[in-house]
C-alpha cells in the first residue's frame, strides 16, 4: 500500500474530495475522448481509469459511451464513487485496487491522472508502468499526468500554501496544505490540516506525506522500457497548452508491439 492511501483526503474526508479540489471534468473528459478517438480508441471500448478517486472522470467518460473500470486504492473513495454511480446501465464498475496490480484484461486504454507523483520509489514506479502495459491490448493508449519537477518547484517557492473554506452539512470545513521542497530527491514535503467546525466544536485532523515529482527523461525512459511510442506530451488537458506553460506533463502514448523478451519480463 502506497503511503499517501492513508491521507485523510483520501481516507475520513474522502466524502469532501471533490468539493476542495474542484476540476473541469466535462472539459477535461472532451480532451481525453478527442485524442482517444485520434487513436482509434472509440466509443463503447472498456477502458480503465486508474486511480479513479471519487469517479467523476469515469462516470463523464461513460456518459460519453465508454465502458469504464475505475480502481482505486482508497476504499472510502471507491465507496463515493459507487454512490455517485447511480444507472449508468452497467458503463462503469469500480473496485479497490493497487496501480501495480491491475488486471490483464486487454483494455483499449488506460487513464491514469494525478496519483503518479504519490509513487516515490523508482522500482514502485517501475511496477506501475509494466501493470499499464500488461493491461492493454497491442496499440493500446495510455493518457497519464505528473508534476514536471523543475516548474513544480518554482511555483511552490511562489505560492507554497493553498488553504480553502467550504460549508457542508457536516459543518464548515477549512483545509491548509503547505509544501516546503527537498530539491536533492525531488520530493514535495507536504502538511495539509483539516479542522472541521460542528456546532462550535472542532475536529482537527493533520497529516504529513511527501510527493515525488517527475522530469520528462525520466518519463520517457520508462515509457519506452516498457513498450510505449508515439508519446505527445502537453501542459495540461488542453491540446492548445504547450508543455512548459504549466507545472504539469500530460502524456499521451501508444503500446507498440511488445517484443517476446519484453513481454516475458511484463508478465514476470
Amino acid at each position: 500500500m502506497h503511503p499517501t492511501a492513508s491521507r485523510p483526503f483520501y481516507t475520513e474526508y474522502a466524502w469532501v474530495y471533490d468539493l476542495l479540489i474542484d476540476r473541469p471534468v466535462q472539459k477535461e473528459c472532451a480532451v481525453i475522448v478527442d485524442w482517444l478517438v485520434a487513436r482509434d480508441v472509440l466509443p463503447g471500448s472498456e477502458i480503465v481509469d486508474a486511480g479513479c478517486g471519487t469517479g467523476r472522470y469515469s462516470l463523464e467518460l461513460a456518459r460519453r459511451g465508454y465502458r469504464v473500470d475505475g480502481v482505486d486504492l482508497s476504499r472510502e473513495l471507491i465507496d463515493v464513487a459507487t454512490q455517485a454511480r447511480g444507472n449508468t446501465n452497467g458503463l462503469v464498475r469500480f473496485a479497490v485496487a493497487d496501480l501495480s496490480a491491475l488486471p490483464s484484461r486487454g483494455y483499449a486504454a488506460v487513464l491514469c491522472r494525478g496519483v503518479l507523483n504519490d509513487i516515490v520509489d523508482d522500482a514502485a514506479r517501475h511496477a506501475v508502468f509494466r501493470a499499464f502495459a500488461r493491461a492493454l491490448q497491442p496499440d493500446g493508449v495510455l493518457i497519464l499526468d505528473v508534476r514536471e519537477w523543475n516548474a513544480s518547484a518554482e511555483r511552490k517557492m511562489r505560492e507554497p500554501l493553498f488553504r480553502k473554506r467550504i460549508s457542508t452539512d457536516r459543518g464548515e470545513l477549512t483545509f491548509t496544505s503547505v509544501t516546503t521542497l527537498d530539491r536533492d530527491s525531488r520530493h514535495l514535503l507536504v502538511s495539509e490540516r483539516h479542522v472541521l467546525v460542528q456546532q462550535g466544536h472542532e475536529v482537527i485532523t493533520e497529516h504529513q506525506f511527501v510527493m515525488r515529482c517527475w522530469e520528462r527523461a525520466e518519463l520517457d525512459g520508462l515509457l519506452a522500457s516498457c513498450g510505449f511510442g508515439r508519446v505527445s506530451y502537453f501542459g495540461a488537458y488542453d491540446p492548445e497548452i504547450p508543455v512548459g506553460a504549466t507545472d504539469r506533463l500530460v502524456a499521451v502514448t501508444q503500446l507498440n508491439v511488445v517484443p517476446e523478451s519484453l513481454r516475458q519480463t511484463l508478465l514476470g
